[in-house]
């Protein structure tokens, strides 16, 4: 945490300017934890193939360019990560516009 305080305060004294206007602005860090104390996931299986096939994914996609090979999950084409529209859940709460009307 003292590292991340003394990193803030050195970009501050970077960006600061006298004279200018400043907005007070905070940033929220939670459960920060030193690397593998944190609670595992009863379910996750290790995969120890993962490093190796992101890797070589890695350097297909920098061989043959951008894009060439991703993970099913992700979709492919340009509507890969389009919103379903017919999926859309109503705004009753926040647009007085469609609150349902009993008759």
């Amino acid at each position: 945490m003292v590292v991340i305080a003394g990193l803030a305060g050195s970009v501050m004294e970077a960006m600061y300017q006298p004279g200018g206007i400043y907005t007070k602005y905070g940033v929220l860090l939670k459960e920060l934890l030193p690397q593998g104390a944190g609670q595992g996931d009863l379910f996750a299986v290790e995969d120890t193939s993962a490093p190796g096939l992101l890797a070589a994914m890695d350097g297909l996609n920098d061989r043959f360019g951008r894009g060439t090979v991703g993970i099913a999950a992700q979709g492919f084409g340009a509507r890969g990560f389009d919103t379903k529209r017919s999926q859309k859940s109503p705004a009753w709460t926040t647009r007085i516009g469609e609150i349902p009307i009993a008759r």
